[in-house]
């Protein structure tokens, strides 16, 4: 019951099990039922290029509502998704302020480029899902989470096909929200939150690491240094003065800090049957957990409906979205771990402390300059809609979206001297770039959509074209010496040939004719084929263009009549299966003409300046192709109080690029062409149970779990490779027949020696001098040599299960929600620092503290420490940690006030809440302070965040 407003007024009620209703209050009071969520039989569910019912899918679909996207508070959207959706990876590696840092897979890793790597494996970037957002691809960071209405996730050949060459990685489709018929609704939802760092990664305490210090001198046959001597170590023990006795390492704990997130959304909606809209603004400010980072974002939107006739619809909206994000010139996160010991942060005279080597990020933090980007994003859609006859409707859709980037980075000059030390460090050059990166799409839809229906027959078909051009412009410039580092002006720097400017103009188009035909027989029988003909400009000749086709069917058994004597319970039941062709058009621009470069020769005993060939020229480059089958259940019990979904999916990427040898008669660098095969297959369960309410405010929940299996093997590489990236010292990955994709590689080991008898019965050593305490790296191939002949797979760089739980409570007027996600069987690799044991000038965790082999610990975990010699580190099992977690994502917890006690206002709702994200996490990497999330190598990543949030959800 509602009492106590001034009528008329609009009210929105949800309830865990129910459907969301708005409705118009004019009388007091007034009684308002809700309609149980029946899992809609008549949802509707986007689907490429237009809805279907979600009974009458034959695909593999996965959809949420956009309400359940802010239950997180994120500073991206991709994270939202985290754990939510089965076939859905999404790796959130933190990031900072302003940058997202947050990858999300469809279905595995299709393909890579070995033309590109770094400490995290080769590039991935190309296996990024198509991104659709009103009909028009637009990118995932530039949307705001309040804005969305729904989104589907498309992961089958059969869903995806209708985009053709942009699908092999799976498709992503949000659709935002629009305004409904009434008054005008007035949506506030806002939060303010304290972002501390979830990691921070423990020093070992000074008299231990002295003492290490001193046996890693002593075995590596050096003379102790008096910082290491027995004396320093009484003289550390007794210490007060931290300036003269600096601790070895303090910098997680002197430069993390907490800081504020807050984030405000404004919208307001309305209209009559005629015209409807929805104006919305968003305002976030982040500041960095390290000082000197932070961004701010502002945004607003507008969304209009308007039906002109009974035949003529119009829908247009406008986006703009301006951020801003900052961090110091240099990056400082590298010096937290490396080459930073023993130093004093900062003196009370305002000048820094130095290490050996000069570093000190604080220093770097608060001195070295700063690094500036701004963005400005525009994108509009307008829409036709025409009923050209009673079933047939043509749509014509235009949307254009412009993304203006700058980016400002000046490096200060300045020296600094340690006063203790009288150690100097200088930069004497002060420098300037500055970067302009532009681009625009252009993006043109037009559709024609039949629906006939003819006793128990029903078809809906459609033909669509559609055509994209995108245009880049990118522009950059340096300059140094500038007069002081107050001006920070392009055109004030030295005019001398340490000036330096370049760019480049592309551009690229798309060109698509595309179809859909889907029929059903009494809803019991259904089958959906797709096609779409691709023409890009990527390619030339014969290749240009590719057929992208498929096929999907249906058995709807709930519908049968010897199912319906157990119909009580048996809500729905539906067999479906799935095949098609899928592309990926990701290739380099421009890559099938020859590469020229600058090349002198000799004309007339002079030196002239000329051109020559570089690459090899290969016309025949064309698409990286997927072909898929996927065999799928849906099933519903218990008045579907409990649904169930269950898939099995084989793909299989073929045409993937590679760089094969050519003949060297020719002189040329090989061009890529399409060679490799990778495979995906696997298993996705999605489940979901809801206790309705018995009455009003009685005790109702929602339990939704997910799990995903994949199998990801490269197959085929045309007899090339296998590629190999990384070193001794750092991750190294291997692209090769019969494994996953960026496998870890290295040695494997069976334990340390423990005497010179077992070293010399085994024989084979990495180093020369092996003594007892060292590593014992397997001699896989038996020729009595450690070398790379030795290395094998230690470890999975992308998990092969994936999982998440989420949990919604409702009970009188509190709600609770928790989301646990995780993943299992996949491993990181330790790096620098961390993996070192402080035979290097690096941070030493704590981890290693009595737990080195020495001649009376012999039982240790870790080998003996060796200044200066990488032996016992070498890239090998014993560096990589099983990086399985599982965390407790979300947490959040809130009260509706009751509108009787707020009195008679304009509230229709008022909800206030607490939330805490990555609040808690099983890993083995705990032990290390770091993030499972992370990827291999050195942690030399802005930290991952914990968010704790107090938050208000207003309707008026």
């Amino acid at each position: 019951m509602v009492t106590g407003q001034k009528l008329p007024f609009s009210i929105t009620l949800s309830r865990i099990g129910y459907k969301k209703k708005t409705v118009l209050v004019s009388e007091s009071p007034t009684k308002i039922e809700l309609d149980p969520v029946t899992q809609d039989l008549d949802e509707v569910v986007v689907v490429g290029y237009g809805t279907q019912k979600k009974i009458s899918l034959t695909n593999s679909i996965a959809s949420i509502d956009g309400d359940k996207l802010t239950k997180r508070p994120v500073s991206n959207t991709q994270q939202a998704l985290q754990g939510l959706l089965p076939g859905v990876t999404v790796q959130d590696l933190g990031g900072k302020p302003g940058q997202s840092a947050a990858n999300i897979r469809i279905r595995g890793l299709t393909t890579f480029n070995t033309n590109s790597s770094s400490t995290s494996g080769y590039d991935l970037s190309k296996n990024n899902a198509l991104v659709i957002v009103d009909g028009i691809e637009q990118p995932w960071s530039k949307l705001n989470p309040n804005d969305i209405a729904s989104i589907s996730v498309l992961k089958d050949a059969a869903s995806t096909a209708i985009y053709g060459s942009r699908a092999t990685n799976g498709v992503i489709i949000v659709t935002t929200k629009s305004a409904k018929s009434g008054h005008v609704v007035i949506d506030y939802n806002g939060y303010y939150a304290l972002q501390k760092s979830i990691n921070k990664p423990k020093q070992m305490d000074a008299v231990s690491y002295l003492q290490l210090q001193q046996d890693a001198y002593r075995n590596a046959g050096l003379t102790v240094p008096a910082r290491f001597s027995d004396e320093s170590i009484t003289a550390y023990q007794t210490a007060t003065d931290r300036e003269k006795y600096p601790l070895p390492n303090t910098w997680f704990d002197t430069l993390l800090k907490t800081a504020p997130q807050q984030d405000h959304a404004l919208s307001f909606a309305g209209g009559n049957e005629i015209l409807r809209s929805r104006l919305a603004v968003r305002y976030n400010k982040q500041d960095g957990i390290i000082e000197h980072y932070g961004a701010e974002l502002a945004d607003i939107r507008l969304n209009n409906d308007y039906k002109a006739t009974s035949w003529l619809n119009f829908t247009g909206s406008i986006n703009y979205r301006y951020s801003k994000a900052a961090e110091p010139g240099r990056d400082p996160i590298n010096n937290f771990l490396h080459g930073s010991m023993w130093v004093v942060p900062k003196y009370d005279d305002g000048t820094y402390g130095l290490s050996t080597q000069g570093n000190n990020p604080l220093m770097l933090i608060e001195k070295s300059g700063f690094k500036k980007v701004n963005e400005n994003y525009l994108s509009s859609i307008v829409k036709t809609d025409i009923q050209l006859a009673k079933n047939l409707l043509f749509t014509s859709q235009f949307g254009v979206r412009v993304n203006l980037n700058n980016s400002k980075t000046f490096l200060n000059a300045f020296d600094n001297k340690d006063r203790n030390t009288g150690i100097v460090k200088s930069f004497p050059i002060n420098s300037l770039t500055e970067i302009r990166d532009n681009s625009s799409e252009y993006t043109w839809n037009n559709l024609l959509t039949y629906q006939l229906t003819a006793g128990p027959n029903h078809i809906k078909a459609l033909a669509g074209y559609s055509q994209i051009h995108n245009y880049q412009n990118y522009l950059t410039a340096y300059r140094e010496r500038f007069y002081n580092n107050d001006i920070t002006s392009i055109g004030q720097g030295a005019d001398d040939p340490t000036k330096n400017n370049s760019g480049y103009d592309v551009q690229y188009g798309l060109r698509s004719f595309f179809g859909r035909v889907n029929y059903d027989w009494k809803g019991k029988y259904l089958l959906e084929v797709n096609g779409r003909y691709d023409g890009s400009s990527r390619f030339t000749g014969d290749k240009q263009y590719g057929f992208f086709p498929s096929a999907s069917a249906g058995w709807l058994l709930s519908k049968e009549e010897f199912l319906k004597p157990i119909g009580s319970w048996l809500n729905e039941f539906k067999l479906r299966a799935s095949l098609g062709k899928t592309g990926n058009q990701s290739v380099d621009l421009y890559s099938y003409y020859s590469a020229l470069i600058a090349a002198g020769y000799d004309f007339g005993g002079k030196s002239v300046q000329g051109y020559r060939l570089d690459s090899y020229a290969n016309q025949q480059l064309g698409w990286e192709s997927t072909t898929q089958y996927d065999l799928g259940l849906d099933a519903a019990f218990l008045n579907n109080r409990l649904t169930f979904t269950l898939d099995y999916y084989n793909k299989v990427t073929d045409d993937i690029l590679l760089n094969l040898d050519i003949p060297a008669v020719l002189g040329l660098k090989p061009s890529p062409q399409n060679a490799g095969t990778v495979l995906n297959r696997g298993w996705e369960f999605s489940a979901n149970y809801q206790k309705r309410p018995s009455a009003p405010g009685a005790f109702a929940y929602q339990l939704n779990a997910n799990f995903s299996i994949n199998h990801n093997e490269v197959t085929d590489l045309k007899g090339t490779g296998p590629y190999i990236a990384g070193s001794d010292i750092d991750p190294r990955y291997i692209i090769a027949k019969g494994l996953p994709i960026n496998t870890l590689w290295g040695y494997k080991t069976d334990g340390i020696f423990q005497s010179a008898e077992e070293i010399k019965a085994y024989g084979a050593t990495y180093a020369t001098n092996t003594k007892p305490g060292d590593v014992k790296y397997v001699d896989l191939n038996g020729d009595g040599i450690i070398n790379a002949n030795d290395m094998a797979a230690i470890g999975n760089s992308f998990p092969k299960y994936t999982f998440g739980i989420n949990g919604s409570f409702s009970f009188k007027n509190f709600d609770l929600d928790l989301l646990f996600q995780g993943a299992a069987k996949v491993d990181t690799r330790l790096s620098g620092a961390l993996a070192e044991m402080g035979n290097q000038e690096g941070f030493t965790h704590e981890i290693f503290t009595g737990n080195y082999w020495t001649p009376t610990h012999t039982d240790a975990r870790f080998p003996r420490v060796v200044k200066y010699d990488l032996r016992n580190v070498a890239t090998s099992d014993r560096l990589v940690v099983n990086g399985s977690y599982l965390r407790l994502k979300n947490i959040q917890v809130g009260y509706t006030i009751p509108l009787n006690a707020i009195g008679k206002t304009a509230i229709n709702k008022l909800r206030v809440y607490l939330s805490a994200t990555n609040l808690w996490t099983i890993s083995k990497l705990n032990e290390w302070n770091l993030d499972p999330e992370a990827e291999s190598g050195r942690a030399v990543y802005y930290p991952q965040t914990g968010l704790y949030t107090l938050g208000v959800n207003l309707t008026l």
